[in-house]
């Protein structure tokens, strides 16, 4: 054990003493009071000798708050020494801050060295983490991008000064977003189109926007078919706009139903299916909406909201795979505050993604995905971000 002894005119300066040399695994081994000088100028102070376990002197602690509330460690021979902060919390503050302040001094040393090519000082492991980390994690963890996928994506981005590194991070998601399964303008034969979802996605609402860009923009016979009978107002909703855009509209309860719909409009361009809005954790439901659009032979989308959160995202999409999707529809995009959740979709899944909503209105509210719009808008979080806290997003 490597011993000391430290001389103090108070307990609480001596602890200091001990802290500052030896760290907060120190133990006190005993305490006196000792009188130092000449015949007629004796002092009295304070004499602790404190010892480590280890025999090498303590490194810098890493900036762990929570395991430094106990200066000393535990006392020998049932002495129990305070801490430092139970003697002068202040003293024990100002101690935390210049511990804080060398840290950030040999963080700023280390990147300056680097930039200059010099020998960097060695570092705690702590500050070493913050200096390898690289500059665009903090901003994509606060964007909701899960901490495995930011890293994959900071793969591809060099270290570069940030608005570089910035584009280069736009490039890397482009890269990442996968696009396509648009509905094309004319077709040969009959498409036959059902959107399923969550409960309140937007199913409906997509719906005709769909019908209105496909039967008075590009001139196709357009027909709806619901088997929502669950909610009698997304029933009225769609009737609704069925009636403003003249399109027949057929209302089905059953699965045969449904095929007796589209028997009738046998001779149609498109059908657009509207169906009720399920829980991904309703299990049993979901296979009896299988079940009903399984014989139609059906285009499935997977409407999911971009306000969700990311877990909601993931799961819906893990559950609704049970339809086999074509492809996906991202609504409410114009409401989202964070991007990361469609992203962690787009990098885990291969599923593209078929268009955005953007707001409430028939039919201009929705437009075909555009992976480098996608991407644009997390940027837009991701620059925030910088503005607001730039030194956690400093390149070197």
């Amino acid at each position: 054990m490597q011993v000391k002894t430290y001389l103090a005119p108070t307990k609480l300066e001596a602890l200091l003493k001990v802290r500052e040399e030896l760290g907060p695994g120190a133990v006190i081994l005993s305490e006196r009071i000792v009188r130092t000088g000449g015949l007629f100028r004796r002092k009295a102070m304070v004499e602790i000798v404190a010892g480590l376990e280890e025999a090498t002197e303590t490194a810098l602690p890493a900036p762990d708050r929570g395991n430094q509330r106990q200066d000393v460690g535990a006392p020998r021979g049932g002495v129990e020494p305070k801490g430092v902060e139970q003697y002068d919390p202040v003293q024990g503050r100002i101690r935390q801050l210049e511990r804080e302040m060398q840290e950030m001094r040999m963080l700023v040393q280390a990147m300056y060295a680097r930039m200059t090519g010099e020998e960097a000082p060695a570092l705690p492991t702590a500050v070493a983490n913050i200096l390898d980390e690289h500059p665009l994690l903090r901003p994509l963890l606060k964007a909701g991008v899960e901490p495995e996928i930011a890293r994959q994506l900071l793969r591809r981005v060099p270290r570069l000064p940030h608005n570089a590194a910035i584009d280069a991070l736009q490039r890397t998601l482009i890269a990442h977003i996968p696009v396509g399964g648009a509905l094309p303008r004319e077709s040969r034969t009959r498409q036959v189109v059902a959107l399923v979802g969550p409960t309140g996605v937007g199913k409906t609402t997509t719906i005709a926007k769909l019908a209105a860009i496909h039967a008075l923009d590009y001139n196709r016979e357009v027909v709806l078919l619901s088997l929502d009978t669950y909610r009698i107002g997304a029933i009225e909703q769609l009737r609704t706009y069925a009636g403003i855009m003249n399109l027949p509209l057929h209302v089905a309860t059953t699965a045969e139903e449904a095929q007796e719909g589209l028997a009738q409009h046998r001779a149609c361009d498109l059908v657009l299916i509207d169906t009720v809005g399920r829980s991904q954790r309703d299990k049993a439901h979901l296979h009896e909406l299988y079940a009903a659009l399984a014989p139609l032979n059906a285009q499935v989308y997977l409407v999911l909201s971009a306000t969700a959160d990311a877990a909601v995202l993931e799961e819906s999409l893990q559950q609704f795979r049970l339809f086999d999707p074509e492809a996906l529809i991202l609504t409410k995009v114009d409401e989202a505050v964070r991007f990361g959740g469609c992203i962690n979709l787009c990098v885990r899944y291969p599923l593209p993604i078929a268009y955005f909503t953007t707001g409430q209105r028939v039919p201009e509210d929705i437009r075909v995905a555009d992976a480098r719009w996608l991407a644009s808008k997390l940027i837009e979080g991701v620059a925030a971000c910088h503005e607001a806290h730039p030194l956690a997003s400093t390149t070197e």
